[in-house]
């Protein structure tokens, strides 16, 4: 063959493996995991495609769920308290690998991916304790004391936050000493609790009380309250815009807040009972979970509006609704 006549292969082998490079390059499609409650499962969000593609089934009654991005597993918290369990599942196989028993009824888990450690709530222990979890032995590794009722958690450097739903404050935990340092008086009901670790702020929403408090992580104190809609639930943060969104669970709105100036700036209109969110800050996008009609409405962030709507459909062996819960985004 003669030299000329080998230009055209070449050109074609090339391009193939350019063609094959920038498949590999192409990033995988962002997925949102949703808890549901009502029948032992978590739906599979594909954010390209808008619908569930995948439905993994879990422990008894599932609610908290938290992702190590570092490692690609997903925790997620079974509060049944028969069950009292924390489903350890790895993304890549979307199969259970390890199940971890804890105290009676577990609620949220808050990952700390450098110290291999989580932390799970217990709302109804009446030891008024937390779990520590070991995420290299998939154990408990101790609890700690805090308040009445700890339902939710969040971590900012070495400090941990928990809200205490049953006596109105928030215990600060120094993850290194495992001891309360301080207990910051808030509102009634405090539930969800969001950390911003690139400005050093908590936010606690106040469900009997209808507004936020804002924690300076720096001094361990209120800065501000912050009157939202009804009965808040769980607050996503968007800290590259100075933006918290808070579901609220009592009038079917997600309350938008400027976290520079500390007010809510938009309402927006969603689905029955939000509670769950979760922030692809990627994507400018909040993917909202209404527990009442199960679906998730999906907010772009740049203009704060609903621009989809999921229905979450019901498992073919479950005759129960599947009232999700919880979100989390990979």
């Amino acid at each position: 063959m003669k030299p000329k006549n080998l230009l055209l292969p070449i050109c074609l082998i090339l391009l193939s493996i350019i063609s094959v490079n920038n498949a590999f390059a192409q990033p995988l499609p962002k997925r949102v995991y949703i808890t549901n409650v009502g029948n032992n499962t978590v739906s599979v969000l594909d954010t390209l495609k808008n619908e569930v593609t995948m439905t993994l089934r879990v422990g008894v009654w599932p609610s908290g769920i938290a992702i190590d991005q570092n490692t690609g597993r997903m925790y997620v918290v079974n509060s049944n308290p028969g069950d009292s369990s924390i489903s350890v599942i790895g993304l890549n196989s979307n199969s259970v690998l390890s199940t971890i028993k804890v105290s009676s009824s577990p609620m949220h888990i808050a990952i700390d991916s450098a110290a291999r450690l989580a932390y799970v709530t217990h709302p109804e222990n009446k030891e008024r304790t937390i779990s520590i979890i070991d995420l290299e032995k998939n154990t408990v590794a101790g609890k700690i004391k805090v308040g009445m009722g700890a339902f939710d958690a969040g971590i900012i450097g070495d400090k941990l936050y928990v809200s205490n739903s049953g006596d109105k404050t928030v215990s600060v935990i120094s993850t290194k000493s495992r001891t309360v340092t301080a207990t910051i008086k808030v509102n009634e009901t405090p539930l969800g609790i969001a950390a911003d670790p690139v400005n050093r702020k908590v936010y606690v929403a106040n469900h009997g009380k209808n507004t936020v408090t804002v924690i300076n992580a720096r001094e361990d104190k209120v800065s501000a309250t912050i009157e939202v809609d009804k009965k808040p639930w769980h607050i996503g943060i968007d800290p590259s815009r100075n933006m918290a969104y808070v579901t609220n669970r009592g009038s079917n709105t997600v309350s938008v807040i400027d976290t520079v100036t500390n007010k809510v700036i938009d309402t927006i209109r969603v689905g029955r009972e939000p509670i769950g969110i979760a922030i692809d800050i990627s994507k400018n996008k909040a993917y909202v979970i209404n527990h009442a009609d199960s679906s998730v409405s999906i907010i772009y962030m740049r203009t704060n509006e609903v621009t989809g709507t999921v229905k979450l459909g019901l498992t073919p062996n479950s005759p129960y609704s599947g009232s999700p819960w919880g979100a989390a985004v990979f």
